[in-house]
């Protein structure tokens, strides 16, 4: 009796020392955006957000690559930041990502590319990838433009289903506010935005998500929500009160893919 009351002494003492692990494996989250994604990361708090509901995802960040002169300072104070890690803080590199604010054609670019190209290499190291284009993408001024948009959309979807071992989460992009577009403008970018959310780009394909960020934003003229609007009549950058209430939900939505 004694030696095995010593022997749960011991064992409870060692418990003690090395507790069970009860969180999930560590995950890596790439988020690849502009100007946008920065704010939504920093004003949206969105690395908090994540943690709050899973300690143990990571997300790292793509902005603007570095510029090749005044590197850190500009680094440091715009968007110009290149890679910043798990902790936001800015490493110093970028993975040459070379992406417009208008258009999904680079991406369609990026993803075509063999696997050992540098840049889709150091993108495909991370467990998910999210990314977007930012609110330009919505001022379609054509059926052309509108068409050639899907055709790129397209060429993401059928490189993207080639990696089943990772998951991929694309961003709609965030509403133009009404000063800087128009209403057939805005009407082709909600026809965008729809078709990005139907199975008609899905098709059931697993690995492949799509959160309809621009949904959460726009009014029902598919333009930027008034109470989202920031102070001058240009900038149609989504405002803090947008960005803290669009965080929580898209953090929800990204530690589930990592389950």
């Amino acid at each position: 009796m004694l030696i095995t009351k010593a022997l749960i002494v011991l064992l409870l003492f060692m418990a003690n020392i090395n507790p069970v692990q009860t969180a999930s494996s560590e995950k890596r989250i790439l988020f690849i955006h502009h100007s946008t994604g920065g704010n939504l990361i920093k004003e949206g708090n969105l690395r908090d957000e994540i943690k709050k509901l899973d300690p143990a995802v990571q997300l790292w960040d793509h902005n603007y690559n570095l510029f090749p002169i005044f590197t850190t300072l500009l680094a440091n104070n715009t968007h110009l930041k290149g890679l910043s890690d798990a902790q936001g803080k800015v490493t110093g590199k970028d993975y040459n990502i070379v992406v417009s604010n208008n258009s999904p054609k680079e991406y369609a670019d990026i993803f075509s590319r063999d696997p050992n190209d540098s840049t889709l290499k150091a993108i495909l190291i991370y467990d998910v990838i999210a990314f977007k284009n930012c609110y330009p993408t919505t001022r379609i001024i054509s059926d052309q433009q509108l068409d050639e948009d899907i055709k790129y959309y397209t060429i993401i979807r059928d490189n993207l289903k080639k990696y089943s071992e990772k998951q991929f989460l694309l961003l709609t992009p965030p509403p133009a506010r009404r000063e800087t577009t128009n209403i057939e403008d805005a009407k082709r970018a909600t026809k965008l935005v729809s078709w990005l959310n139907s199975q008609d780009l899905l098709q059931g394909i697993p690995n492949i998500h799509i959160f309809d960020f621009f949904g959460l934003l726009a009014d029902k003229d598919g333009m930027l929500k008034k109470e989202y609007q920031r102070l001058l009549p240009w900038d149609s950058h989504p405002n803090k009160k947008a960005n803290l209430a669009v965080a929580p939900v898209i953090a929800e939505y990204i530690v589930k893919l990592t389950r």
